[in-house]
């Protein structure tokens, strides 16, 4: 499975991005982060949700529900010193 190169070049844009604003408004106390998350189950076929599972460590598909728990981690004080960061979410897909 691979993604099309116009994905690829617009999530490392947005990951620059981030990094970009996170230095931008230092001092400002303001962080920047994002969170890259794996595919989310929304009825896909069984054969793809196959494919798709063979290369994660467990789950497969995530549910929205998987991500939430890192984004409020990232709006808590606990990560008050993270900032610029991407937080990859996706059950080891891009290992």
């Amino acid at each position: 499975m691979v993604s099309p190169i116009e994905y690829s070049a617009i999530k490392a844009g947005l990951i620059a991005m981030t990094r970009y604003l996170a230095k931008y408004y230092k001092g400002n106390h303001i962080r920047v982060n994002c969170i890259s998350p794996g595919g989310i189950l929304d009825n896909q076929p069984k054969t793809f949700l196959d494919q798709y599972r063979a290369s994660c460590n467990d789950k497969g598909m995530l549910e929205s529900e998987d991500v939430v728990g890192t984004l409020l981690f990232l709006i808590s004080e606990h990560s008050r010193f993270i900032t610029g960061q991407n937080i990859i979410v996706d059950d080891g897909w891009s290992l």
